[in-house]
């Protein structure tokens, strides 16, 4: 029977969506975790990520309650990025890893839940500063099994150069996109200046570049620390051709 979720995507996606949506069901390999093999360690990591996926949601209802602006629309978007890691796998029928999955949702649970909800960027101003890192560090290992694996499709060769190549890419990206990040700190504290227990977002100039650092700081430390982690996994396990299965569906995907 077809996945419901297919039901609702024109007739011209449906047909190749289903038959990609087979293939990876079949392979036993691509449902694995990235760390191990072994099923238990999949189901508590799932159980985890359903936990802090629903943790996410209660400042969202808190601030309905007790309505703030800002606040709820800083909680609904990072209820709806959560949102999104689950549903990005559902519809493209490719793999997130659950620990990486896990890594995803508590660093965004960190922020609404824990940072800005039970006020810990208030009590403890080294918070923001670990998260910084963490986001570094989080947006590599999202990202990296991702762009490998497109860069193993044309090239099993895992040269200096490649290597090279896929480091200045994600050091690039955690670059832009926490050059996004302080643009919508600095358009929300612009818009929301004058609303009434409104936390701005920025302190000033050091606070923005110290944010800027610290997100490179953890992506060096989480391309290293990947890294080093694919080259174990890998003596064990088939790893690259993991990540070429997951590309290989993703690429199928967005080519229909």
């Amino acid at each position: 029977m077809e996945p419901i979720l297919l039901k609702s995507i024109s007739k011209k996606f449906r047909k190749p969506l289903l038959k990609l949506n087979i293939f990876l069901i079949n392979d036993t390999e691509v449902k694995e975790t990235l760390f191990s093999s072994n099923t238990r360690f999949f189901v508590f990591f799932r159980w985890m990520n359903l936990f802090f996926s629903f943790v996410a949601l209660v400042p969202v209802i808190a601030s309905i309650v007790n309505f703030n602006l800002p606040h709820f629309l800083g909680y609904l978007l990072s209820f709806l990025l959560i949102d999104f890691i689950w549903v990005f796998e559902w519809v493209t029928k490719s793999t997130i890893f659950e620990e990486i999955r896990f890594f995803s949702i508590m660093q965004i649970t960190l922020h609404s839940f824990f940072g800005v909800w039970l006020r810990f960027y208030d009590n403890y101003p080294i918070f923001d500063d670990i998260l910084h890192i963490t986001g570094g560090m989080w947006l590599v290992s999202f990202l990296f099994p991702l762009v490998l694996g497109s860069e193993l499709v044309w090239s099993r060769n895992i040269s200096r150069t490649l290597l090279f190549k896929i480091f200045i890419y994600m050091f690039s990206i955690v670059a832009m996109m926490g050059v996004f990040w302080e643009i919508g700190e600095f358009a929300s504290d612009l818009i929301f200046s004058g609303y009434e227990g409104y936390r701005f977002a920025q302190e000033g100039l050091i606070d923005t570049m110290s944010d800027l650092i610290e997100n490179q700081i953890g992506a060096v430390i989480g391309l290293f620390l990947f890294w080093k982690t694919l080259n174990k996994l890998n003596k064990n396990r088939d790893i690259y051709n993991l990540l070429e299965k997951i590309s290989l569906a993703l690429r199928r995907f967005f080519q229909q």
